[in-house]
């Protein structure tokens, strides 16, 4: 017998297994309902009262534990993403540097580097989305001549990507408040603007 036709036939089994669970359960609770009909009201009432509680005490165990393995488990993610973000942002901070004097890295050195590896392991879908949008921003000569200050916000929307998928809110932050860190006229060169769109 074949792997997919030893899959289907164990898929089969697992419904049919399933559907019979299901069915003995429903069988046991129309007994015990049958038991419970047939004694004093007051009794019925007191098992039934216990039986509750105790589904309920039941169902608040089987919920914590759900949200304490995916709390853990979103920590662990999160310990494991803090490392690349932070090594993330130290070689752009390299590039963006190396912009200003003539010897920002090549395509074929942010592969080497290994970052798009490393991104589409651990990068959340908007910080992936952010990082491509800045790597061809800044691989386009033509688009960073008619926009000098392209890439700079760019980067300025992968920080405030990394900052999300971490938990923060930024709910506080305009356009520019995190380039004015390390540029200090980057007032000069906003346009009026809002507060910059924040995703919940």
């Amino acid at each position: 017998m074949s792997q997919a036709a030893r899959q289907r036939w164990l898929g089969i089994f697992g419904l049919v297994l399933l559907g019979a669970i299901g069915y003995g359960c429903f069988i046991a609770v129309r007994a015990a309902f049958h038991v419970i009909d047939s004694m004093k009201s007051d009794i019925a009432m007191a098992i039934i009262a216990a039986g509750a509680t105790v589904l309920v005490s039941i169902l608040s165990i089987l919920l914590g534990k759900v949200y304490e393995a995916r709390e853990r488990i979103q920590n662990q993610h999160r310990e494991k993403k803090v490392p690349v973000y932070e090594e993330l942002i130290q070689f752009i901070s390299r590039v963006l540097s190396g912009e200003k004097i003539g010897t920002a890295p090549t395509q074929e050195e942010i592969i080497k580097f290994g970052f798009n590896q490393k991104m589409m392991v651990w990068g959340a879908d908007e910080v992936l989305l952010a990082w491509v949008k800045w790597l061809r921003a800044i691989s386009d000569a033509e688009v960073l001549k008619a926009d000098p200050l392209k890439g700079l916000f760019l980067y300025e929307e992968l920080i405030l990507a990394i900052r999300r998928d971490l938990g923060h809110k930024n709910k506080s932050l305009k356009r520019g408040d995190v380039l004015r860190l390390f540029v200090n006229d980057i007032d000069v060169h906003l346009l009026p603007a809002g507060k910059m769109t924040t995703r919940q």
